[in-house]
């Protein structure tokens, strides 16, 4: 098959939505498919790196930082494109990228597939002058359009797929949870936890709390940082690894707080490092409700993490309380089973070992790329609904 994938999110960026993409894509290849993914370009040229296309774009940073629009002109890669006549176009975004895909759809007579990966809702504060009320209200109008210009939704959860119904769109839904890399599987990063541990001033048997992941309003990182504050948290420090738009208001918050001498803040951390910060830690917590799936768990349980989060129901059936991780509802359960974990190292790599078999029977690439390829064979040889 000739497979376009399209997302408004690719390298250099790093997100949920780009790891899946990067798993997909990659998996996909492997099977012997012709793969090509149509994405922006951080400049207002467009430009090609092998079979990835980048389309040239313009900031859109007072919506939400690092977000782009692109410029509908004339483009010889969208012409390229259109003449490799794609089998099956799978977007991953709802708007610049998609309304290509639609024209690049409408010419080829391509069917579209479409993986809703973005919880809206937890993003409109960023939408300036109030806008984000009006966001909310035209919100299931987008969705709806979405839906007219593809043949099926592809949901990484049930919790996403329940979401999509509300909107009341005219597509079935398929859900399909996003695997993760599969060098996630292996120990080859353990050998790192003394070397990253002696870089940022962590003891050996140090005991580390640890998020991983964007640091943004939406992750309710703050809530975190209250419990750090605790007397029950007191001997305890927290190693906070990523980047992004709310990590100075969080620093400033902890001086207010009175714990900057237990917050540990990494910065950016790159793709290919990720894994080996995972193995620096001993715990790793959440508090965020803005997940459609939640990578970042999967990958701290693949790597034997025990996992400490808020429970919401994009993790149901997936973090089992008290066997394979924990989930809490609020503060008092919070400082319970961070003291129960924190004290008891046998409890931890108990936890941890059924954390990681939890994600190698269930998210594995191989699982997720053929649930994806039979979705599209299914959609191309039956035709399933055309799109309005």
């Amino acid at each position: 098959m000739k497979i376009l994938i399209t997302t408004d999110l690719y390298d250099p960026s790093v997100s949920g939505v780009v790891s899946s993409v990067k798993v997909l894509a990659n998996g996909l290849r492997k099977n012997g498919h012709d793969v090509r993914i149509l994405t922006l370009s951080d400049t207002h040229k467009e430009k090609k790196d092998g079979n990835v296309y980048y389309i040239s774009s313009f900031s859109a940073s007072a919506f939400y930082p690092q977000a782009r629009i692109a410029f509908f002109s004339r483009s010889k890669m969208i012409r390229e494109l259109i003449e490799w006549n794609p089998d099956i176009i799978h977007t991953n975004c709802e708007l610049s990228t998609f309304n290509i895909a639609v024209r690049i759809s409408k010419k080829t007579q391509t069917p579209i597939v479409h993986t809703y990966h973005t919880f809206y809702e937890a993003y409109l504060n960023y939408v300036p002058m109030g806008g984000g009320h009006l966001i909310k209200y035209l919100l299931p109008c987008l969705v709806r359009a979405v839906s007219r210009k593809a043949r099926m939704f592809i949901a990484p959860t049930e919790k996403t797929a329940r979401l999509l119904k509300t909107f009341h769109i005219s597509i079935p839904v398929s859900v399909i949870p996003s695997a993760i890399n599969d060098a996630f599987f292996t120990d080859n990063c353990v050998c790192y936890r003394e070397e990253l541990r002696n870089k940022h001033g962590i003891e050996k048997d140090e005991c580390i709390f640890m998020y991983l992941g964007r640091v943004a309003k939406e992750k309710n990182i703050e809530e975190l940082l209250d419990y750090a504050s605790c007397e029950e948290m007191k001997d305890y420090r927290i190693l906070i690894a990523g980047d992004g738009p709310y990590r100075s208001k969080l620093e400033r918050y902890c001086k207010k707080l009175g714990i900057s001498d237990r917050i540990i803040f990494i910065g950016m951390v790159p793709p290919k490092e990720v894994q080996k910060y995972y193995a620096a830690g001993d715990i790793f917590i959440n508090s965020s409700l803005s997940e459609t799936q939640g990578l970042t768990y999967l990958e701290a349980m693949s790597c034997s993490l025990p996992v400490l989060c808020r429970y919401d129901t994009c993790l149901d059936g997936v973090v089992e309380n008290g066997k394979n991780g924990f989930v809490f509802n609020n503060k008092e359960e919070f400082l319970r089973y961070a003291k129960l974990l924190a004290e008891d190292s046998l409890l931890r790599k108990t936890v941890g070992e059924k954390a990681k078999k939890t994600i190698v029977d269930n998210y594995s690439s191989d699982k997720y790329i053929k649930s994806c390829e039979d979705l599209y064979f299914r959609i191309i040889n039956d035709g399933l609904q055309e799109p309005v």
